[in-house]
């Protein structure tokens, strides 16, 4: 499936995000870097740290998977030591003081991005390390944008704030949220629902976004845009479809109050749930 054109608009509007962002953390105090975030245990600076080392590991990964490499970045000589590196230089990258932390981050992530832009089309589906699994390098595209809107909600932790606001734009959820077609393919054959096999549907209830995947035992087939005959369905903004996917919303809790909308067979939605809807 050519997914080219979403992965453009969403390198553009990732640029404008991490620009975006990099102004925002120029404008924290002490005490907004020492803050508590959504993220248990990490404070503002912490998870800065985090997403600018995650857009250095990409970048380091991407690179290599263009030389037709599949080890690990920076050198790692296996998993776990790469695991031990991320932690560190995340650590150490959050140790930084204000200033510099933004400067890095912002530096980082320009890099990452224009290593996106250069990118050849058919280049999108050539496999990448991550430490999940081997992904195509359209999945780490989609990540960056993802990781910097959910990052930001972390760091404002308020729970009760819907994802876009007065700082995000509604456009970039929008596309975010409409990237989570590719993403339900990939990530459900991570932990696919031994035994499964149906079509499952999801509605952006606010962009009129509709697409389906369908699964068969260990694979997730992306149906395309549009109508289809689900199994289920799942409806929600696209923002609180961005935080339920993740795992910021609780699945059951947004039920209730009617943020999210499941219709169709409640046996096949209680075996896909956990294929998709946990934490990032």
């Amino acid at each position: 499936m050519d997914y080219t054109q979403e992965l453009k608009e969403t390198i553009e509007v990732t640029r404008r995000e991490y620009i975006r962002l990099a102004e925002w953390f120029r404008s924290f105090s002490e005490a907004d870097w020492a803050a508590p975030t959504f993220c248990p245990e990490w404070t503002a600076s912490q998870v800065a740290g985090h997403i600018t080392f995650g857009g250095e590991f990409f970048a380091s990964s991407v690179r290599n998977g263009l030389k037709g490499e599949l080890g690990f970045p920076f050198g790692a000589k296996n998993r776990d030591e790469f695991l031990l590196m991320r932690e560190g230089k995340a650590k150490e990258i959050g140790a930084l003081d204000g200033p510099s932390l933004a400067d890095r981050f912002e530096a980082s992530t320009r890099d990452v991005v224009d290593l996106f832009a250069s990118l050849d089309p058919k280049d999108y589906e050539t496999p990448a390390w991550h430490r999940r699994c081997v992904f195509p390098i359209r999945r780490f595209i989609l990540s960056r944008l993802n990781e910097y809107l959910l990052h930001e909600w972390d760091i404002r932790n308020d729970t009760s704030a819907r994802l876009a606001g007065p700082s995000i734009a509604i456009d970039s959820v929008a596309i975010a949220a409409r990237n989570l077609r590719q993403h339900c393919q990939l990530f459900y054959e991570l932990s696919p629902a031994k035994g499964l096999s149906g079509t499952f549907a999801f509605e952006l209830t606010d962009t009129g976004y509709l697409w389906a995947t369908r699964v068969d035992n260990d694979k997730g087939i992306d149906l395309r845009i549009g109508e289809h005959s689900p199994d289920a369905i799942f409806s929600a903004t696209a923002g609180d479809m961005l935080l339920l996917i993740t795992g910021r919303l609780p699945v059951e809790g947004c039920r209730a109050d009617g943020r999210l909308r499941v219709d169709g067979d409640e046996e096949k939605v209680q075996a896909f749930l956990p294929t998709l809807f946990f934490p990032l």
